[in-house]
């Protein structure tokens, strides 16, 4: 079922022998999670998943928060999962989280992403 999850999520139709030979035929994109939706600690304790997370949305209306090597991250993540995988256009990063049945799709604001980065390198994270 993951293949079918994956075929969705990059909007292919996945024919019988596309299922058999998925990562054959369909190379897919994937990036280390930490790189791209590592969680903005507030410096107060607490906050709101917006504070953890300002330029993260996810399709379900909210988004999770999940802990890969005792960081948080802006997704649900399976278990043992570090590399996520993404499509992109102009604006935004889509991300699926997770494993099937329990994925997350999440989308990152380009512009977010650079200006968490610009203020990690100043912050020497």
């Amino acid at each position: 079922m993951q293949k079918v999850t994956l075929a969705k999520f990059y909007d292919k139709e996945l024919s019988f022998s596309d299922y058999l030979n998925w990562f054959s035929t369909h190379p897919a994109n994937t990036v280390d999670v930490l790189s791209v939706l590592r969680a903005q600690q507030p410096n107060h304790h607490g906050g709101t998943t917006q504070d953890w997370c300002p330029s993260v949305n996810s399709e379900d209306g909210f988004v999770s928060i999940s802990y890969l090597d005792d960081k948080p991250v802006c997704c649900s993540l399976g278990q043992g999962q570090r590399y996520v995988y993404y499509k992109e256009d102009e604006q935004f990063i889509t991300l699926l989280c997770g494993r099937w049945p329990r994925t997350e799709v999440v989308n990152v604001s380009k512009k977010g992403i650079r200006a968490v980065q610009s203020y990690r390198s100043a912050a020497g994270s």
